[in-house]
């Protein structure tokens, strides 16, 4: 089912768009702030942020630059927890919190988990919980309406910057066919499928990929055969026989990109990739 419309109003508490934001959902009686750090101290007098909710802490990952550190909880005062992790999480640079008046205790540890699972699903970010949620139990109307809650949740904190629970192989749209289905590269022996999506191109798990490198990748392409190197590294590209298997769905920043690694060799993704009645994407998405 295509979603609704959604308004969100998003309010610069600084009157900066580095500082704290809150942002409101219509219809929905939670509300979800974002805060620096820096500006912990600044919140003290906001009375709604001593409210029950879940927060998350986001910060850099110096030992991966390509995978951001969260740690997500719960609290009965989110504020107080806030102030509490000033001095024994030294990782964090932002906070992002979401509480409503109607929340209890059970209901944000329920959320905490829940949010834990899928944010370890989505495996966007590197997770700095010490222990994994315990799950808790609450009725079935409870549940109905936290899971209700749970997808506002998500929305609100991708709309201020967090694509923390967002899958890489989530499809753009079901409603224009150049974005919903599958296109795929068959050569030498090879296979490989893939699709569009909002932040690039997806290479699906099980697709082939060459394993012999055209000579002149080593002169003009040295980014994309250091890439190939740590996909192999990563065992994300496994040999398998006289070829490599993606074992896993590989989000690329274009189509080119995933055509050059799958090929092996200098290759124009918008041309390389096909779908199922050999169109290929730059055919599909001209506008006529």
């Amino acid at each position: 089912m295509k979603p609704f419309p959604k308004k969100i109003t998003l309010f610069l508490i600084d009157g900066d768009a580095s500082g704290r934001i809150s942002a409101e959902l219509s219809n929905w009686n939670g509300i979800t702030y974002k805060i620096p750090r820096t500006l912990i101290k600044e919140s003290v007098n906001r009375e709604d942020l001593y409210s029950t909710g879940v927060y998350f802490l986001f910060g850099k990952n110096p030992e991966n630059e390509e995978k951001d550190l969260v740690y997500i909880g719960e609290a009965e005062s989110i504020l107080d927890r806030l102030k509490q992790h000033l001095g024994t999480k030294e990782f964090w640079i932002e906070a992002v919190c979401v509480f409503s008046k109607n929340l209890n205790k059970a209901h944000v540890k329920y959320l905490e988990k829940r949010l834990f699972d899928l944010a370890k699903e989505a495996n966007r970010y590197e997770l700095e919980n010490a222990t994994i949620p315990a799950k808790t139990s609450i009725s079935e109307a409870d549940q109905a309406e936290m899971e209700e809650f749970l997808e506002n949740v998500k929305l609100t904190v991708h709309t201020l910057g967090f694509k923390l629970f967002e899958r890489i192989d989530k499809r753009q749209t079901q409603d224009i066919p150049s974005q919903s289905q599958d296109y795929a590269i068959s050569t030498k022996g090879i296979k490989a499928t893939g699709f569009l999506t909002s932040e690039g191109f997806v290479v699906k798990q099980g697709s082939q990929a060459l394993s012999e490198l055209a000579p002149s990748m080593e002169k003009w392409a040295k980014g994309y055969v250091r890439l190939r190197e740590k996909l192999i590294a990563e065992n994300i590209l496994k040999k398998e026989g006289e070829h490599y298997v993606f074992t896993s769905d590989q989000l690329f920043s274009s189509p080119s990109a995933g055509a050059v690694i799958v090929m092996g060799r200098n290759a124009n993704g918008m041309t390389e990739w096909k779908d199922a009645n050999g169109q290929s994407l730059a055919e599909n998405e001209a506008i006529e």
